[in-house]
């Protein structure tokens, strides 16, 4: 079988999303996030486990779900769920700063090691709860989560900016699928729109 490479997995994505996106995708080389047992697969338009509890997620999915965020380049964003920091990198490059959580302690030291080293500047990375989010960073104009929930965490909501969206993978109540939600905050309420059905680890 052959492997894909980066031109074959950008090809992939550059249909899916925006100019902006597209090349913020192109700048970030996954190669760099993934474990190195697993580097031959770097370029599949596939997730890569790091641990039993955390992977990358699939390429294409990731770009998607920046684009959703409608990015100008001037936003705050808070992600939930840093992982290795490859969509954290790629989220950088589309606004202005980046807030990232993540509740494996070890892994959000190794993303910020890794982040520093490839001199991303505009992103901090925190170790915590993130279905809690991170209060004394709010408000957040976009916020993208990369863990599924059963419901849309309160304290996101909050957090999130008027006019804010909000990307999250919901957990069916019925079935092991997840959907995938963009939310506006609107002065009515949030404003939810389904995307498209996922599957993510459990937001914890």
């Amino acid at each position: 079988m052959r492997l894909s490479s980066k031109k074959d997995l950008e090809d992939c994505v550059r249909p899916l999303v925006e100019n902006n996106v597209y090349q913020a995708f192109k700048s970030v080389d996954r190669k760099l996030f993934v474990p190195k047992k697993w580097e031959k697969y770097a370029y599949s338009d596939n997730a890569i486990f790091l641990d039993e509890a955390s992977s990358i997620s699939q390429p294409s999915l990731v770009a998607e779900m920046i684009d959703l965020l409608d990015l100008t380049g001037n936003e705050h964003v808070l992600e939930v769920g840093t992982a290795s920091g490859y969509s954290a990198a790629i989220l950088s490059l589309c606004c202005k700063n980046v807030d990232t959580i993540e509740i494996d302690s070890s892994l959000a030291s190794s993303a910020r090691r890794r982040l520093a080293s490839l001199g991303f500047k505009n992103i901090t990375v925190h170790a915590g709860d993130g279905s809690l989010g991170i209060p004394k960073k709010a408000p957040f104009d976009g916020i993208v989560v990369t863990a599924a929930a059963s419901e849309i965490p309160e304290a996101l909501i909050s957090q999130l900016s008027d006019e804010g969206k909000i990307i999250i993978p919901i957990q069916s109540k019925d079935s092991d699928l997840q959907e995938l939600l963009v939310c506006s905050k609107e002065k009515s309420g949030l404003d939810c729109k389904p995307v498209s059905v996922v599957k993510f680890v459990p937001l914890v």
